[in-house]
């Protein structure tokens, strides 16, 4: 599974990815990853940019920066980002996600769209802080019905390509003459922005495809859209990482893994080179509530990965299992919520899954020794005991059950008049199905 590491062993433990062959094989045609295409689909974790920036910007120290592929305005559907942009419309218009779509819109990779009515004017800006990499060559996809022009640039430049994705789908590539700070356009009819992508001669490029508050079985109905374009764009990878917003709803795991199971192979089937990486959820506590199906999803995760026979990563377990949020959260890593990560545990969930991915490449070991330190360096350590407490830890009484032949988490917890939640988060077990004749269980 994985090795403890480093001077204080209990807080530590490297997870590998299972089946780490199929990124190597899928990586193993490019020169120190460059010129690799990774999409990384997942909910308001991915959406936020803060884990996957952080994988981004440390791959691409190593492939080259070959940006973040198609940006979105999120923050114009009432929603946050991207970072270091200001967008703004003159006109009509609407939009949708594939959480909320009531003219059931088509959308495409990045999960949301804006319908842009006939004379609207559309500007995205750029400032110092965005995350991504702009050039005087960049491409708008836009969806809409007619086969002529749908936009009109606004700054110098010319259109220098029409690509059809497929029948109402359409990319229009520009040139200009200097990379713009700022990208206008205004509409000759109505049509749907699906996004934004500055085209790189080279590098890595590290597209997240977040939307916050989705679930995986969101992505449903709009698989048609999101293959098409997966086409056209063929990713070396493509990460998903869901979990956490079914964690707090009432799952009926069978079905989910039997949809989860039919996308995946959806994609399989018509990306067959590209690898696919699936990692379970974090361990959160939004506001302070217990994410009732936190471990059955997580099982399910691995379920669906297993039968599909693509690579999984336990990003829980990574973290410490259940009941480690708690650790993560006194040691200044979550937001107020206690449900995303603030920078700094961005930072150390993005290290940990960047280490998951170099370490399945078997990339070079002193970059994934430099790693090791700094992740070493921001693990979350458990409280210290207070020396001023009225309590001398050591004469603190601790109970333990030991399990019995026949003993399963429930009917322990009955015999000791706990809830199976109590002791898996006392007890930090991963799986409560998982427990062994004469282990100690706290209480």
């Amino acid at each position: 599974m994985g090795k403890l590491h480093g001077q204080d062993s209990q807080r530590y433990k490297q997870i590998e990815i299972l089946r780490p062959e199929i990124i190597k094989n899928a990586f193993q045609t490019s020169n120190r990853l460059k010129g690799i295409k990774i999409f990384h689909f997942g909910d308001s974790h991915i959406q936020g940019d803060r884990i996957s920036g952080e994988i981004r910007s440390g791959l691409q120290k190593i492939g080259g920066n070959g940006g973040s592929g198609l940006i979105f305005p999120y923050a114009l559907c009432r929603s946050v980002g991207p970072l270091g942009t200001t967008s703004n419309i003159s006109g009509s218009y609407t939009w949708s996600s594939i959480l909320k779509n009531p003219d059931h819109k088509r959308i495409g990779v990045m999960g949301y769209e804006i319908t842009l009515q006939q004379g609207a004017t559309f500007s995205m800006e750029f400032n110092d802080e965005f995350r991504g990499k702009t050039s005087a060559i960049f491409s708008i996809i836009i969806e809409g019905s007619s086969d002529s022009t749908s936009i009109l640039l606004s700054i110098p430049g010319k259109l220098t390509q029409t690509k059809w994705l497929d029948k109402t789908v359409v990319q229009y590539t520009f040139e200009t003459p200097e990379s713009p700070k700022k990208i206008v356009f205004s509409t000759l009819r109505e049509c749907s922005l699906w996004g934004i992508k500055f085209e790189q001669e080279s590098g890595l490029v590290y597209q997240q495809c977040g939307v916050v508050g989705a679930q995986f079985t969101h992505l449903i109905p709009y698989q048609t859209e999101m293959v098409n374009l997966l086409k056209h764009d063929k990713p070396d990878l493509i990460l998903f990482s869901y979990g956490t917003n079914e964690s707090y709803s009432t799952l009926d795991s069978s079905s989910y893994e039997k949809k989860y199971i039919q996308f995946i192979q959806t994609i399989q089937h018509n990306l067959p080179k590209t690898a696919l990486l699936i990692t379970n959820a974090p361990d959160t506590r939004s506001n302070g509530k217990i994410p009732k199906s936190e471990l059955i999803v997580n099982r399910a995760l691995k379920r669906v990965a297993d039968a599909c026979a693509v690579s999984y990563y336990d990003l829980n377990l990574a973290m410490g299992g259940w009941g480690s949020s708690g650790v993560w959260k006194a040691n200044a890593c979550f937001s107020k919520d206690h449900l995303h990560f603030n920078k700094k545990g961005g930072v150390l969930i993005g290290q940990l899954m960047e280490h998951a991915i170099l370490k399945a490449c078997s990339f070079d070991s002193t970059l994934i020794n430099d790693l090791e330190k700094k992740i070493e360096a921001n693990f979350p350590l458990p409280e210290k005991e207070s020396t001023n407490s009225a309590i001398n830890p050591s004469q603190e009484k601790i109970n333990y059950y030991i399990v019995q032949s026949g003993d399963s988490l429930t009917s322990i917890a009955k015999k000791l008049g706990k809830t199976v939640l109590e002791l898996s988060s006392l007890n930090q077990l991963a799986d409560p199905n998982q427990i062994k004749v004469g282990q100690k269980i706290r209480y």
